[in-house]
């Protein structure tokens, strides 16, 4: 069994990473940090995986409709480069007052939308043709690059 705890996005955020180099001293497993209304998670992800060595570092989540899921896969790939291997990707529809009130986007398909981005992320890490035509993602590209730079693209 893993333990895990979600890093306070609201306080701040050099405190919370103190603590978090202290909990993984004494057993912590994963981290989870979240993104609603103040920073993005990434930048926070960056910082964490710097200070720290075996602690996984994840995603409580990204949402689904702020970024293009080609740009939410190259990013965890970077994620998991810079940490070792030690960043796990959590992707989630987020809710109605946060995509629409704060990122200024329709609400529509959650369920579809996520599934959609899972497709196109395993598509990219395999460094596979991208081509969905399936209802709330479009697009079409060929995904090129060095052989390996994160276990995503294993």
């Amino acid at each position: 069994m893993k333990l895990s705890m979600m890093i306070n996005y609201i306080s701040d955020f050099q405190s919370s990473a103190k603590q978090v180099v202290e909990l993984e001293k004494v057993g912590l497993d994963m981290v989870w940090v979240a993104e609603a209304y103040s920073y993005d998670s990434i930048s926070q992800i960056g910082y964490l995986a710097a200070v720290t060595n075996k602690l996984e570092i994840g995603t409580g989540i990204i949402n689904v409709y702020s970024r293009t899921p080609a740009l939410v896969a190259m990013t965890a790939a970077g994620c998991d480069y810079v940490s070792n291997g030690r960043f796990v990707l959590g992707l989630g529809a987020s809710g109605a007052q946060v995509i629409e009130g704060f990122h200024g986007m329709p609400y529509e398909k959650p369920l579809q939308r996520t599934k959609e981005y899972i497709e196109i992320c395993r598509e990219v890490w395999k460094r596979e043709q991208i081509s969905h035509q399936l209802g709330v993602t479009r697009g079409s590209m060929r995904v090129k690059g060095p052989e390996r730079t994160s276990r995503f693209s294993r």
